[in-house]
């Protein structure tokens, strides 16, 4: 597939979520003819572009679609679920069609399965619609008029009247370009009509109250003409009639007086008024001794000069967004995270040499390289909503398929993440959300029995906590029975007969390998695959997964996300000798071990500070089972973790860094209180500590 082919084929996804998400508003508001209408233009466009990039069949199959919706805004047909399951049904057929790459179908199994597809539209078409055309007979059809075409051989002359639509500037579309793709296809010649042109104090910019007809003398055929405005069809009315086949462009005796009276009174020219022209007489052969190029210079010149006209609006036009390819960006973070290093090392070196110069400069470096870092890797960061319309589309089957009555609601959609990330989110945000509306939310019946609205509700919220992003999976379900969880953890063996758990403690239990609650399994779920799934692959990305579930109120499971994985704000430390870095946002102030005192209470240290008491974990008895530390010169960093502060005593804190995050290898993998590593400026290695796994393996130990 070539470049333009692959650009059309990212756009054309574009529309088709676009398109999803306004079937969504429109199954809430069926009679919403602003939406009726996005959707219509959504599937004109898909349709227009698969023509021009030779995408035949998707073209043809996109144009049935796109009738049901003209049948619909010219109220011949109207809007209802069964209509809306099948705009769904296509969209997915039309993915694949992408998919595919190919512009026209050849495998006899796709040729017959689109057939399916088009009998299953064409059966909404009131009687006497006109069908479309396949690709194939369209092209015979085409054949057939080239061979009519080339032998009617030379050029025509057609009058095109253009009046678009006073809103036509609302989507962006400048009529001049249209009007300068329109006169190179040969001699031309125009009149703009201003005669509804509001005066000065009653002038709106975005109202277009201007009209044009052009003269166009070409060889080129009616088609060529009427694919200018293929994107604008439905935004101004087009007009073209053929003209006597005389080259009226270049008469200069009649011609000038009839565009300059038309302009002037407003009197749109019709064909009447071309026929009162006489043919103009040939002119005789010019002297031998006057030059060809001397006559050919100054006829087209006034046209060529005014031609430029809106070619230099295009020039003025900025571009305000661009696609970029998304490995072009990966590159450019991690060549940008290779500078982070190199800083470092420049820092180091302006530290050793005590060059006033040198410092200076590592400092300008420093801001221009924070500055780059923190915008290469803004480009990385991509709305979560963009991402959402699969779980809408998700929780709507799910609502058909397990005759539930489910609605989804979105909060905080416009938060931003890293898109290495939101990959690895689509598995467990599809389990979860699948699991909340077969699971957890009750059938209708049962939801009335107990007093409850009988349609469910799944709610995804997304906001930011420090420098991560928390994502929350909520139902107004049955929630989650712990003395059933731990029964049936005990049948499978999970945990021992006898075992005393924390509530908690029991509901981490659904991230056990094979665990599963379904009395039977489905299509839907009861595999005992799935929450296991959703732990390992937000481990990938250093996440953490918290379940919350009161019975017959909910259940909520929170993911807890890092903004990045590249490049953090690290504070790096000693312990031991060892150099470990707190990721800078996790940390909520830094005491003095000398400033307190430390106790015991049986179940580990604490130490009070401004009347607060806080658990105390000393890295140097965790990591190096030492048991004492200087209370003159060791620090306490401050962690927030579960809601509660904890201080983690280090030996020696060195400063604050730009860390570029490098990934465990094998045998440190499994370690997952610590989640990468960085190389500093000298050389040595650092360890980068995930805070929360390191209180959770605290606490596991101690107990």
């Amino acid at each position: 597939m070539d470049q333009f082919q692959q650009k059309f084929v990212e756009e054309a996804l574009d529309n088709v979520a676009d398109l999803e998400e306004s079937l969504f508003a429109l199954e809430s508001d069926m009679h919403n003819m602003d939406l009726i209408q996005r959707i219509f233009r959504a599937m004109h466009t898909i349709k227009g572009s698969g023509a021009m990039f030779g995408f035949n069949d998707l073209s043809h199959f996109t144009h049935n679609l796109e009738t049901i919706f003209d049948l619909v805004r010219n109220d011949k047909l109207e809007v209802n679920s069964d209509i809306i399951s099948l705009a769904f049904e296509s969209l997915d057929y039309i993915r694949a069609l992408l998919d595919l790459g190919e512009g026209t179908l050849t495998d006899p199994d796709d040729i017959a399965r689109q057939k399916e597809y088009i009998a299953k539209i064409t059966k909404y078409f009131p009687e006497g619609t006109e069908l479309t055309k396949s690709s194939k007979d369209k092209q015979r059809e085409a054949e057939e008029a080239a061979k009519k075409a080339a032998q009617e051989a030379g050029p025509k002359t057609y009058l095109i009247n253009f009046e678009p639509l006073e809103s036509l500037l609302d989507n962006g579309t400048n009529p001049l370009f249209i009007l300068d793709d329109l006169t190179a296809l040969g001699d031309w010649k125009t009149v703009a009509y201003t005669d509804k042109v509001k005066k000065f104090n009653e002038f709106k910019p975005l109202v277009l109250d201007i009209r044009w007809q052009v003269i166009l003398h070409t060889d080129q055929d009616i088609n060529e003409i009427k694919d200018v405005f293929i994107f604008v069809e439905d935004e101004c009315k087009v007009d073209i009639v053929e003209l006597p086949n005389v080259d009226i462009v270049g008469n200069t005796d009649v011609l000038p007086a009839l565009l300059k009276t038309a302009a002037e009174t407003g009197k749109v020219l019709t064909l009447e008024d071309f026929n009162a022209i006489k043919p103009k007489e040939p002119e005789k052969p010019k002297e031998p001794e006057v030059k060809p190029a001397e006559q050919n210079v100054a006829a087209p010149k006034t046209e060529s000069a005014a031609k430029p006209v809106a070619g230099a609006k295009k020039e003025e036009q900025k571009i305000a967004t661009m696609r970029v390819a998304s490995t072009k960006i990966d590159e450019l973070v991690n060549a940008v995270s290779e500078l982070v290093t190199m800083q470092a090392q420049l820092n180091l070196l302006a530290e050793k040499q005590g060059v006033p110069a040198l410092s200076t400069l590592a400092e300008q470096m420093e801001k221009i390289t924070r500055s780059l870092r923190d915008n290469s890797f803004a480009l990385s960061l991509i709305p979560l909503g963009g991402e959402l319309v699969r779980f809408q589309r998700l929780v709507r089957d799910l609502s058909k398929n397990l005759n539930k009555q489910l609605d989804f609601v979105v909060e905080g959609g416009e938060i931003e993440l890293d898109k290495n990330i939101i990959e690895h989110l689509t598995d467990p945000l599809l389990h979860i959300i699948r699991n909340s509306g077969d699971h957890g939310v009750e059938m209708p019946e049962e939801r009335i029995a107990k007093g409850k609205d009988p349609k469910g509700t799944i709610l995804l919220k997304a906001f930011y906590s420090g420098s991560s992003v928390i994502i929350q999976i909520s139902d107004d379900g049955k929630g989650m029975d712990p003395e059933k969880i731990l029964k049936k953890a005990i049948e499978k063996g999970v945990v021992e007969s006898g075992a005393s758990l924390t509530k908690s403690e029991i509901l981490n239990l659904i991230f056990a390998s094979g665990f599963s609650t379904a009395e039977k399994v489905s299509d839907v779920s009861g595999r005992g695959v799935g929450m296991d799934v959703v732990k390992s692959k937000i481990a990938e990305v250093r996440g953490e997964v918290i379940v919350d579930s009161e019975v017959d109120k909910g259940t909520t499971i929170s993911l807890q996300i890092p903004l990045t994985l590249s490049i953090i704000d690290g504070l790096l430390t000693k312990v031991n000798g060892e150099q470990f870095i707190f990721p800078l946002a996790s940390i909520e102030k830094i005491i003095q071990s000398k400033e307190v005192d430390f106790n015991s209470n049986g179940r580990g240290n604490f130490f009070l500070y401004n009347g607060e008491q806080y658990t105390a974990i000393e890295l140097g008895n965790l990591f190096y089972e030492r048991n004492d530390f200087d209370k003159g010169t060791s620090k306490i960093v401050v962690v927030k973790v579960g809601g509660k502060q904890i201080g983690l005593v280090v030996d020696q804190i060195i400063g604050e860094y730009q860390i570029v995050v490098k990934p465990l290898g094998r045998f440190l993998r499994k370690v997952d209180m610590i989640s990468g590593a960085s190389i500093m400026g000298d050389g040595s290695l650092s360890l980068i500590l995930d805070t929360t796994r390191l209180v959770n393996y605290y606490n596991r130990k101690r107990m």
